[in-house]
């Protein structure tokens, strides 16, 4: 089955166009393949048709990012956004981790550079492997190029620097498009159920409690980044 006939498809599974689409768990295929490139795959009307389907189906997970992958499609394509993030000050977290809002996007065979030599440890989950979370350490800073997809169905050239949660997101869904769960990467024993997440909001907790190794057990209390 070719890509177009595959895109068809899978969205001529919802019942209205206002439903989300599947999100497919770990051990689906398509999971584990390298995306095929985007570009000229689809025509403009249908990519824009999988790419509303795709921010519809985020948005109800709700998640901060989909790629196509997730949805049993190995296109080198995903969408992100993150509404969530506060004024800085107001969420102690949040700033630790240096998140702020990043407004929808479409991206089409992106690439990912991961820039200098900080890591960032944090608690990450993915919509393909419900219901669990694990540490997963990410560059702090990264050089993302892709072709963007604009509301108008025109595509634009990016190239730009992100750091902090921003550059994780895109860590994470690049990861998707070359067959690689977040889980996949992950400090080793700290896998968890994510409804003991909040007991571990101090990595120094996890480190005592569940018994990890490695570079993370340098972390100092309150701290994320290694250098």
């Amino acid at each position: 089955m070719d890509t177009p006939e595959l895109t068809r498809k899978i969205l001529d599974r919802r019942e209205r166009p206002s439903d989300p689409l599947r999100i497919v768990q770990a051990g689906h295929p398509a999971l584990r393949r390298r995306a095929v490139t985007a570009r000229a795959k689809l025509e403009p009307a249908l990519l824009l048709e999988l790419v509303e389907a795709m921010t519809i189906t985020m948005r109800d997970a709700p998640g901060v990012g989909l790629a196509a992958p997730q949805i049993g499609l190995p296109l080198s394509l995903y969408v992100v956004e993150d509404r969530v993030a506060g004024e800085p000050g107001e969420d102690e977290e949040g700033d630790l981790l240096e998140r702020r809002s990043l407004p929808l996007r479409a991206l089409l065979d992106p690439q990912v550079e991961l820039l200098g030599g900080e890591r960032v440890y944090a608690w990450e989950g993915c919509l393909s492997v419900s219901g669990w979370q694990s540490i997963v350490p990410r560059a702090r800073r990264v050089r993302l190029r892709a072709s963007e997809l604009l509301p108008d169905g025109t595509q634009r050239e990016v190239d730009e620097e992100h750091v902090g949660w921003t550059a994780r997101i895109f860590q994470h869904e690049t990861d998707h498009l070359e067959g690689t769960l977040c889980h996949d990467l992950m400090v080793p024993r700290s896998f968890i159920d994510a409804g003991y997440a909040a007991h571990y909001t101090d990595l120094s907790e996890a480190v005592r409690r569940l018994g990890l190794r490695g570079e993370v057990t340098e972390l100092d209390p309150g701290e994320v980044i290694a250098r």
